[in-house]
């Protein structure tokens, strides 16, 4: 430890996300007002303790190196924050015993976690909620008090503050982790730059007008992406000779999926007002937030009609013959695949 700097009867809460800082607010008002009172505790959560205009970067660190205890409000909501394991770093290069309390969060979801060692409380048995508040006298000498009479304290305490945070509970019980593996084909992990799938109707079409989209996408279309820096451009397109003729529904689905969630980008192309797999790619798309463009010529359906206005990651424009899709792609380069220009 630096000279000079010496370990107070402070708590840093560390919190992540409205419900975790909700649980944090509350649980700093329990510990100073209600079972620490008149102790001297500090329990000190960044949104409540650092004064506006103030260095919060600054402040963050020196509170983290005089605090003797670091609580980590941890929620299904915030198991992926950064800021939750940063903190949990610099606690322990700073010797803060760090502790994981899991409000509504399964100890498991922790095995892949940097702190996957450090003993969680769950916040949801009473018993371990009562032992990690002897264990914070213990470790501070706040109250000369028998053991039995802390806990018979904590235990009243308890129900305040899970009546205090029904409402937050009740809501993260109703919540599911986003789990990555969910996302159809598990066994695709990785997205490469600069790749592209084109996506336009295949059997929505008429025969004529498929021969022609076809024509265009495997030529003018293809070169046109590759000359503005595509490695890849992927398309069910180019490997179909004749309209209707597929080797199977579930190798189309397997292989079209697989190469959707593979690429950065997606060129949708919906020539006609029809219900197309185009539109079932193009949401699979939004979901996965791929820089994506559409080139539309009718009026788009009523939930992507103003998607290239309030999506980040999403273009529409409409065209009238195909030319005119490459003409945009040769004045807009791959910026028509990137996000909003700060500058414009």
């Amino acid at each position: 430890m630096a000279r000079g700097i010496t370990k107070k009867n402070k708590i840093f809460t560390c919190w992540s996300g409205e419900s975790s800082k909700k649980i944090a607010t509350e649980l700093k008002s329990l510990l100073e007002r209600k079972i620490f009172s008149g102790t001297g505790l500090i329990c000190f959560v960044s949104e409540l303790d650092i004064a506006s205009g103030t260095d919060w970067w600054n402040k963050i660190q020196r509170e983290l190196k005089t605090s003797k205890i670091g609580i980590l409000c941890i929620t299904k909501e915030n198991l992926s924050a950064p800021w939750i394991y940063f903190e949990a770093g610099a606690m322990v290069a700073h010797g803060v015993r760090t502790i994981p309390l899991l409000i509504n969060c399964h100890g498991d979801r922790l095995e892949k976690t940097p702190i996957n060692r450090n003993h969680r409380v769950d916040f949801h048995s009473k018993q371990q909620f009562i032992k990690m508040i002897v264990d914070i006298n213990d470790a501070m000498s706040l109250q000369n008090v028998s053991k039995e009479n802390l806990e018979a304290t904590a235990e009243q305490k308890y129900s305040l503050i899970k009546d205090k945070l029904k409402d937050t509970l009740s809501d993260l019980k109703d919540t599911r982790i986003f789990n990555l593996r969910y996302i159809y084909p598990d066994h695709v992990e990785t997205v490469k730059i600069n790749t592209i799938y084109v996506s336009a109707p295949m059997e929505s079409i008429g025969d004529n007008d498929y021969e022609d989209l076809q024509v265009y996408a495997s030529s003018s279309l293809r070169r046109a992406l590759q000359k503005i820096g595509f490695s890849d451009v992927l398309s069910p397109l180019f490997e179909i000779d004749t309209k209707g003729v597929f080797d199977g529904h579930t190798k189309a689905i397997n292989s079209n999926f697989g190469a959707l969630k593979h690429v950065d980008s997606i060129l949708a192309i919906y020539p006609e007002k029809v219900p197309t797999s185009t539109l079932v790619e193009i949401g699979y798309g939004i979901a996965l937030c791929k820089r994506l463009v559409i080139f539309h010529k009718p009026e788009l359906p009523f939930m992507l009609k103003e998607a290239g206005k309030t999506i980040k990651h999403v273009k529409t424009f409409q065209y009238n013959k195909y030319s005119d899709i490459t003409n945009v792609i040769r004045a807009n380069g791959m910026h028509i695949f990137e996000g909003i220009d700060d500058s414009d």
